[in-house]
């Protein structure tokens, strides 16, 4: 990382659907986005990497860590 990660939240402000947490890590050459709408138990994460890495087990530690049951995702 080259820089502290950061974690925001509307703290009330908007629609109730749209609470929850945006959140980055900077990492260099590369970074991780989250977005978590709590009420709609709903969150989206973005790894970026100039990496090689195993996006199936990416997906699955993801699963694991938020005990998601139905998932999505895109690899590119």
């Amino acid at each position: 990382m080259y820089d502290e990660p950061i974690i925001f939240s509307p703290g009330g402000d908007g629609k109730d659907e749209n609470q929850g947490y945006d959140a980055f890590v900077p990492l260099i050459d590369s970074g991780i986005s989250l977005y978590v709408w709590t009420n709609s138990k709903f969150l989206s994460l973005i790894i970026y990497t100039c990496k090689d890495f195993d996006e199936e087990k990416a997906v699955e530690v993801t699963k694991e860590f938020w005990k998601i049951k139905e998932v999505e995702f895109e690899g590119f």
